[in-house]
């Protein structure tokens, strides 16, 4: 499967349009392409793809035949797949179905529209001949599938034309020069930016409504949406393997169920337990290939501090190299968990949350009075568990209780960045605090966990070494750094609590 972020701007344009060929915008000269190309969109029945802004189709003509999924990424983007055509009109790759699964969630697509264009295509080339940008002038002939399939039948049939440029090895600014000779020519931006949203108009489910408002549930809800949207943002990166992916969804999950937990006034904590449970299963689902990232980063800094009379160098290669394959095998396991009807259930309930309103008993209260007190208790709760890891001094139960100050930091900060936009810089001053904290503790905890990995696999790790004496004396040395850096982390965390707003309210 090849892919490709694909950058275009699309304009509506009249049937007595002049396209223009910008000659000067292109130092290796304009390059002109005819082709026809017919495309089956292929959709749920609800057509929950097209809602989401993805498109799913198998096209027959033109340079880049076969099947073809789009899927929104970063800003003004789009994430472009392709698979080969196959035999079977009708058989969507499987990688292809899973890259949208968040969006299918369990429903089968079928064909939902035919589309067929007439391409006149410009490449704008650079000197060495590749396209800077292309310009396609497209005359399209759309047909809705009403009775699937390949029956064309009763369903909604127009034409139209329409113009894309599209950005090749140039940049922003050569798609914008684009773009206004374009306009100048008569052009107007396209209200859709896809032939399949042309083509299907209104049937497509409108998009989630942003909630707005001067009350709590309308503040709660808004962080909740942006929440839910990171999760659906990241499923396909995460299912690509991409860096750090599984560790942003991890975050977004605890998030939610920070929300669902930490406004007890806003939301009826009994009607989503069922939901937090759910959240936490995924959090936990994604951990094991979280926490074995952060390990693995630890370990090769950690080694490439060590002196080479250490024993690191004979170590390092098999040993990260084994960590990889454990690393790949829980990434593999993270994907799975998102295949399963559970996860698909999870995604309708946070759906359905984040756009009804909340029942709690201060949910229609004036948001700055509700966020203000709700974001008080979550500091007096940090608060009271700072004190008891004080009061634990230097004995066995100190880093736990510190870990204890770490997860309600964690909620503090999270609560902090729902309440940021109704307290505004005093929210902002604890959000900025305990990110702080909680990278210090997060730091420990680290810590913490490769001791407790070194003392249950190293036995193992240093059998399977090459030169076991050297492997021992290596994983000895990474304890013993671990153990002597836990004492700083905590009085850098000391620090930075008092360097903190001295007051909770």
């Amino acid at each position: 499967m090849v892919d490709q972020l694909e950058i275009e701007t699309t304009f509506e344009v009249g049937a007595g349009f002049s396209l223009p060929r910008p000659a000067d915008l292109a130092p290796g000269g304009v390059d002109e392409q005819r082709y026809r190309l017919t495309a089956t969109y292929f959709d749920t029945e609800d057509l929950r793809l097209a809602a989401r802004g993805i498109t799913l189709r198998r096209r027959l003509g033109g340079p880049d035949a076969g099947w073809h999924l789009k899927i929104p990424w970063g800003r003004d983007g789009k994430r472009e797949f392709h698979a080969p055509q196959g035999s079977h009109a009708a058989r969507i790759p499987a990688r292809l179905v899973r890259l949208a699964a968040s969006a299918a969630r369990g429903a089968p697509p079928a064909p939902v529209a035919r589309i067929t264009t007439e391409r006149t295509e410009l490449g704008l080339l650079a000197d060495g001949g590749g396209p800077l940008a292309l310009i396609a002038d497209d005359r399209v002939h759309g047909e809705v599938l009403d009775g699937g399939g390949d029956c064309g039948g009763d369903g909604r049939e127009i034409r139209w034309r329409e113009v894309e440029a599209e950005l090749g090895s140039g940049d922003r600014d050569l798609l914008e020069a684009i773009g206004r000779r374009l306009l100048d020519a008569g052009a107007r931006p396209a209200r859709t930016g896809s032939k399949l949203l042309t083509l299907l108009g209104d049937r497509v489910p409108a998009p989630p409504e942003r909630p707005s408002g001067a009350t709590a549930d309308a503040a709660v809800r808004v962080y909740l949406f942006d929440q839910v949207e990171r999760v659906l943002e990241l499923d396909p990166r995460v299912r690509l393997g991409e860096e750090d992916a599984v560790h942003q969804m991890r975050v977004a999950t605890r998030r939610i169920r920070t929300v669902l937990q930490g406004f007890p006034s806003v939301v009826d904590r009994t009607a989503v337990r069922g939901t937090a449970a759910a959240l936490r299963e995924l959090a936990a689902s994604l951990g094991t290939a979280r926490d074995l990232e952060v390990l693995r980063e630890r370990f090769r800094a950690r080694l490439a501090e060590l002196p080479p009379r250490a024993g690191g160098v004979a170590l390092t290669a098999d040993w990260l190299d084994a960590f990889d394959r454990r690393l790949q095998e829980a990434r593999r396991k993270s994907v799975r968990a998102l295949d399963g009807p559970e996860y698909f259930a999870l995604l309708d309930e946070l759906d359905r949350l984040r756009t009804a309103p909340l029942t709690g008993r201060r949910a229609d209260d004036p948001a700055q009075k509700v966020m203000k007190a709700q974001l008080g208790d979550a500091v007096d709760r940090m608060r009271t568990l700072h004190e008891r890891a004080l009061a634990a001094g230097h004995g066995p139960g100190r880093g736990e209780a510190w870990h204890e100050v770490r997860k309600a930091a964690k909620r503090v900060r999270y609560t902090a960045m729902a309440a940021e936009p109704v307290l505004g810089k005093r929210a902002t001053r604890l959000r900025r605090w305990t990110a702080a904290l909680q990278e210090v503790l997060g730091d420990h905890q680290d810590g913490v966990a490769a001791l407790r990995f070194i003392a249950v696999s190293g036995g193992r790790i240093a059998g399977a070494a090459p030169d076991r004496a050297s492997a021992s004396a290596t994983l000895a040395a990474l304890a013993g750094a671990e153990t002597a850096a836990a004492p700083y982390l905590l009085a850098e965390a000391q620090r930075v609590w008092e360097s903190g707003p001295s007051h909770g309210r």
